[in-house]
């Protein structure tokens, strides 16, 4: 008898200790909200309908069906919630609400491709330096050309079961294709490091040269090269960080690659620092939304841990360096950080954070 008590009382503690920690702002799911409703499956519908201007222009027929729709399924697109009284913090499911979204074709505009640019990334890394097959510059140059909308495809990854029947471009082209990828990125990495003598520090530097192909007829599209240097009190943490920075450069210099050749019409990155309040994103949201040349802007990337977001735009007749002229104007108070208009992205920050 006693031990069960002991048990319940300390589940419930846990259960306290969980209601205490979920607070509103960016979380690794998505985002936790403040919603006043009179019961909790109430509060949960509230809270994606609120969450939908994220990834829908507000107003639309097909915004007011998903609206509903969404609402009858918010079990499905809400996690963790505190509710007392009529007021609690629930928290959202973005990647849920944006495969969803994606399902329904409505995150892309009229005009733009329905499918996400799929690219192989074969790249060659130092000896000693890989991790389970996968090395640090192929993981960066993965995640920065998923920043810019593409899905990447590491061919060096077993799990993706890339084949090919020979090393020269046809037969990597026709194994790519085989993965639904219209891109090919065929890299090698250089790594090493050496002491500084004026910090007591490790000094890598790190080299990735990339040859990239479009995958219908092996065709080549060019070669970059991209270099980093990096200081750590390790050597091989420094040789790691250079390969991840040299892959992250890389993946700009891909992405714009693709961009350019794809019918006048771009997409762009719009980095947010102090991202974390929803109300301030959505505001910054109907500033780009509004700003002449975008077809279309929505929620791409959260990262609750650092408070910052990446916005995914479409344009039309539009660069990212007019972008940011425009948003400046129509949003004066934004902070211009950078703008790399090769890359098509531009980094912004917010005025203030929502608490």
């Amino acid at each position: 008898m006693r031990r069960a008590l002991a048990v319940a009382v300390a589940a419930g503690l846990l259960g306290a200790c969980s209601f205490g920690r979920l607070k509103p702002g960016l979380t690794k799911e998505g985002a936790a909200v403040a919603v006043a409703a009179p019961t909790e499956a109430d509060a949960r519908r509230l809270a994606v309908d609120g969450a939908l201007e994220l990834f829908l222009a507000p107003g639309s027929t097909a915004t007011a069906r998903i609206a509903e729709d969404f609402g009858g399924r918010a079990g499905e697109f809400t996690g963790r919630a505190r509710f007392k009284k009529g007021k609690g913090v629930v928290e959202l499911r973005f990647a849920r609400m944006l495969q969803a979204l994606d399902k329904e074709g409505l995150l892309r505009p009229a005009g733009f491709p329905s499918q996400e640019p799929r690219v192989l990334l074969l790249v060659s890394e130092p000896q000693g330096i890989l991790d389970l097959g996968v090395g640090p510059a192929a993981d960066a140059l993965r995640r920065g050309l998923s920043a810019y909308g593409m899905t990447a495809i590491d061919g060096r990854d077993s799990l993706n079961e890339f084949l090919a029947k020979g090393k020269d471009p046809a037969a990597l082209a026709a194994g790519a294709a085989r993965l639904g990828a219209e891109w090919m990125v065929v890299a090698a990495a250089s790594a090493s490091a050496e002491l500084d003598p004026a910090t007591r520090t490790w000094r890598g530097r790190a080299t990735l040269l990339a040859d990239q192909y479009e995958v219908k007829g092996a065709a080549p599209v060019g070669q970059t090269q991209s270099d980093a240097s990096v200081l750590d009190t390790s050597s091989a943490a420094a040789r790691g960080k250079a390969l991840d920075q040299a892959g992250e450069d890389a993946a700009s210099k891909v992405a714009a690659e693709i961009v350019r050749r794809r019918s006048g019409r771009s997409e762009g990155a719009v980095f947010v620092v102090g991202g974390s309040g929803l109300d301030s994103l959505k505001s910054l949201l109907a500033a780009v939304r509004a700003v002449e040349g975008v077809e279309g802007a929505y929620l791409g990337i959260w990262r609750g841990e650092e408070q910052s977001v990446v916005l995914r735009v479409f344009m039309a007749g539009l660069k990212i360096d007019g972008l940011a002229a425009r948003l400046l104007r129509r949003y004066p108070s934004l902070t211009l950080m950078s703008v790399e208009p090769e890359a098509g992205r531009l980094a912004v920050e917010l005025p203030g954070r929502d608490e």
